[in-house]
């Protein structure tokens, strides 16, 4: 759409806003409004009478419902009912002469949220106030007037979910903590089938093929979810539901234009073809200049591309064979054309990424079954730290069915069967040695049932067992609630739930070079990550001589072979001179002084063996102790045992509270890629002792001293330093042929057990017709888990603040087509442990959007959205961009 076009469609509609009827102000509408269900009379409506777009007069209905409005012009009004608490009733055509015109209006009240239908929380429709779990829905008028670029903006301040924004298109969204970078914690589901990729089971929301047009609401299911979904339902559930062909015909046409050159064009079609067929396609193009980090990695090789690029689509097709059953087919297509996406070993340039996926689902009655195949493809994707490729052309297959069926009035049943099966197609690259024997299958059943214990209590249970191919016994998955409803508008549930993750193809295959040692120059050691084998991984600890019996590998510059040697730093001493000789030098060491020590060799009674840990965030080394080094055990799937308490109540209409309590306790949680192999350096003490006394042979005491304090650091390195590393000369590997020659190990492991707790409170107001004022507010009782607590080699954190809130005040007017909110989100400061580590610091960001839908432009929208309106620059997630403010407007008609 054209500039100059946009200027005349604005003009145009100016003039007519403007315009006013030129007749005498003589006639009246007057009429009695009331409710559609009983007829009874509806007080305190505002009954509004417009001609294109603009108010002619209004009035307020008394007790009787009766209304009357005067001073009218002759001519066709609009005639527009609002009140709250009921759905806004509008009458076309209504003919005003010289006299009094008469127009009654009927009315219905709106459905209480509480009365809202889901089906994400039992995998069947249901009341919210009936669920047993805490849901959350955001409707298709809300994900209309908010311009945005995925789905994540429409989530962000929900209770319990926690969005870490690292750029325009990028997000990781986890539900009460535990994020990570590359996450797919919360399980997230478009129309029942999975949206994450398949074998590297990571929510990429940009990789969705399904654009905001199509949405026709998204449900939102906080706790564990396993019992009905199987594994990896842990932490939540996210539902994005499309709108059926048959009840939302028509073409849809938005333009969506901001800040940092953001330009997003979208069109859906759907119509019928009869009572039985029915179609709908849908596209949407994006392109934007991301936000850069506040500095760049040093241990990137190439500057990053941050030109966004990304596009997609869906096609689908509905029957109806009867009228209780219906049959879909559906094909989506996205492909990210540029992209920058965190990983957990570090980002990775996206170029031309496609995520296809295939389904077909049918339903009759209460019997539900489906098959769908998603597929990945990474086209020319690569790691900034390595270059590495990183291909993918993965597949996954899943079949389910479900019925469901009622014995009496009392007790209903649903039971189900899944299946999936994940082929990882990597061409040597992300899963490297493991490339043949990589596939996944995975089987479960369920049974959920509902039991009426009175009008007022339901007792709900569910059962799941499931196989792994990969694991070694089956999961059982309980769950159990009891839903407690003391009036129409209430609900109290107590529930437990049983969880499990089951380990992914990255935790168990995974084999790629991650970076090295040193990060430019000649290269030492390879940084590699690992999955962790069946047989795990274990220190060989029978090297007489080295640090604790340890034994280390050292690299192809120091003559290594792949062998195990002593840990024993003091055998590479002259090695380490020689690679440090030239800098040395530049050091301002006489070069006579360097050949002096370069032909010495101390015993390791003279200089001592120090142990390091790589940084990966910076390049430095830490100090471990032998102690500190455990073996790593073959993967378990995660459990989570979940206790929660809730309450939702909706008071008069006016008043919407919700509040959830919730304790979990996970045991065997997998962790981040952390690096698990040391490295070997030589004791800066000691060298630093030995190099003094050694050196008065050839010169004097203090000029001795001085050389040994400056070449002790260069050579031993300052533990924590990025700048001051040392020469790492060997390094403590696994006794496993996937561990490499000299390569230092980041693998995954289980943590033994983590006990959390939190609360997360919802509430809003309707303080008049139009006003409404929203908070939430979420709390966990840590973030920090140290590894005495835990158990392993590195504190674990919970990657997401311990509190956030947000309160929102809304103005919405309905008979003229106006709405308006203004919002604060507030996010407290968390630390951050994964492969890049770090403290996302505090930060406080004020929202601000307006829409418009003229009455004059029937099915036309016009909305301006401003994220982080203070442009306060801020990091959500370690790795990403610098945020700042984003204003973007969108133009949508639909006829």
């Amino acid at each position: 759409m054209s500039a100059s076009l946009l200027r005349r469609l604005f003009i145009v509609l100016g003039m007519t806003l403007l315009a006013a009827p030129a007749a005498a102000q003589s006639a009246s509408i007057t009429g009695r409004v009331t409710a559609a269900a009983d007829g009874r009379p509806i007080a305190g409506a505002r009954v509004e009478a417009s001609v294109s777009g603009r108010t002619a007069g209004s009035a307020a209905t008394d007790d009787s419902g009766q209304f009357r409005i005067v001073n009218l012009a002759e001519g066709t009004y609009a005639l527009s009912a609002a009140r709250i608490g009921y759905q806004l009733q509008r009458i076309e055509g209504v003919q005003v002469g010289t006299g009094i015109a008469t127009a009654d209006v009927t009315m219905s009240p709106i459905p209480s949220i509480l009365e809202q239908v889901v089906t994400t929380a039992s995998r069947a429709p249901e009341k919210i106030l009936d669920a047993p779990a805490s849901v959350s829905v955001v409707t298709e008028k809300e994900i209309a007037e908010r311009p945005s670029i995925t789905v994540t903006d429409h989530i962000a301040t929900l209770p319990g979910i926690d969005v870490a924004r690292g750029g325009l298109m990028q997000a990781n969204v986890v539900a009460r903590g535990f994020n990570n970078i590359f996450s797919g914690a919360l399980l997230t589901l478009t129309d029942n089938r999975f949206a994450y990729v398949p074998s590297l089971r990571v929510n990429i929301p940009y990789l969705i093929p399904t654009n905001n047009e199509d949405i026709e609401r998204i449900e939102v299911v906080l706790g564990p979810g396993a019992a009905l979904y199987g594994p990896n339902a842990a932490g939540g559930v996210l539902h994005l539901i499309t709108k059926s062909p048959f009840t939302s015909q028509a073409t849809t046409l938005t333009v969506d234009g901001g800040e940092r050159d953001v330009f997003r064009g979208a069109v859906r079609r759907a119509g019928a073809i009869g009572e039985r067929f029915g179609y709908k396609l849908s596209y949407d193009s994006f392109r934007g200049n991301d936000w850069r980090p506040a500095q760049r990695d040093p241990a990137e090789q190439v500057e990053r591309d941050f030109r966004l690029r990304r596009q997609g689509g869906e096609a689908r097709v509905d029957f109806r064979p009867t009228r209780a059953s219906e049959i879909t087919l559906n094909y989506g297509r996205a492909v990210a054309g540029n992209a920058v996406e965190p990983t957990g070993l570090g980002p990775a340039q996206v170029r031309d990424w496609v995520f296809s996926t295939y389904q077909l689902r049918a339903r009759t009655g209460r019997l539900f079954a489906q098959a769908f195949v998603n597929t990945s493809d990474a086209g020319s994707t690569f790691l900034l730290r390595t270059l590495q490729p990183i291909v993918d052309k993965s597949t996954q297959f899943v079949a389910q069915a479900q019925h469901g069926f009622d014995l009496g009035l009392r007790q209903s049943f649903i039971y189900g069967l899944d299946y999936q099966h994940t082929v990882p197609k990597t061409g040597g690259s992300i899963n490297g040695r493991n490339e043949n024997d990589d596939d996944i299958r995975e089987v479960g059943g369920y049974l959920h049932s509902i039991t009426r214990l009175g009008p007022k209590f339901d007792l709900v249970s569910a059962a799941r067992l499931d196989n792994h191919s990969r694991l070694e016994k089956n999961v059982f998955s309980p769950r159990v609630a009891l839903v407690f409803k003391p009036t129409e508008s209430q609900n109290l549930r107590a529930t437990f739930n049983r969880a499990f993750s089951t380990a992914s193809t990255n935790n168990l295959f995974l084999d790629l070079l991650a970076g090295r040692i040193p990060a430019t120059g000649t290269q030492l050691f390879g940084v590699r990550a690992l999955g962790v084998p069946a047989s795990g991984f274990t220190f060989k600890r029978e090297c007489a001589g080295g640090l604790s019996s340890l034994c280390m590998r050292i690299p192809p510059p120091f003559g290594g072979t792949g062998s195990q040697i002593p840990a024993n730093a003091a055998l590479l001493y002259r090695a380490a001179v020689a690679v440090a000789a030239p800098s040395l030098i530049a050091r301002g060491i006489p070069p006579n002084l360097v050949t002096y020590m370069g032909g010495l060799q101390p015993t390791s009674a003279q200089v001592a063996t120090q142990l390091r840990i790589l940084n990966t965030a910076n390049g430095s080394f830490v100090d471990v102790a032998p102690t500190d080094l455990r073996d790593v055990a073959p993967i378990l799937p995660t459990t989570n045992s979940t206790f929660e308490l809730g309450y939702r109540a909706d008071i008069a209409k006016r008043v919407r509270f919700s509040f959830d309590y919730w304790h979990d306790q996970k045991r065997n949680f997998v962790g981040p890629l952390i690096v698990e192999t040391p490295n070997v350096f030589m004791d800066r003490a000691t060298l630093q002792a030995y190099l003094t006394t050694q050196l008065q042979a050839v010169t004097d005491p203090a000029t001795a001293a001085a050389v040994a304090a400056n070449v002790a650091p260069a050579l031993a390195g300052i533990s924590g330093s990025s700048t001051v590393t040392g020469v790492p000369l060997g390094v403590v590997n696994f006794d496993h042929p996937l561990s490499g020659a000299s390569d230092v190990i980041v693998t995954y492991r289980n943590f033994g057990k983590l006990t959390v707790w939190g609360t997360d409170v919802g509430a809003e107001w309707l303080i008049a017709d139009r006003f409404s004022l929203a908070g939430t507010m979420s709390h966990v009782n840590k973030d920090f888990f140290p590894r005495s607590e835990i158990g392993g080699v590195q504190d674990i954190s919970l990657n997401a603040p311990r509190s956030k809130a947000s309160i929102t005040g809304r103005f919405n007017d309905d008979p003229r087509g106006l709405s308006a909110e203004l919002r604060f989100r507030r996010v407290a400061s968390f630390p951050v442990y994964s492969f890049i580590n770090g403290t996302i610091e505090r930060y406080q960001l004020l929202d601000a959007g307006l829409s418009l839908r003229p009455a004059i432009l029937k099915g036309g929208l016009w909305a301006l959205n401003a994220t982080n309106l203070l442009n306060k620059k801020h990091t959500e997630f370690v790795g990403g961009g610098e945020i700042g403010r984003l204003v973007m407007t969108r133009m949508q008609v639909s006829f």
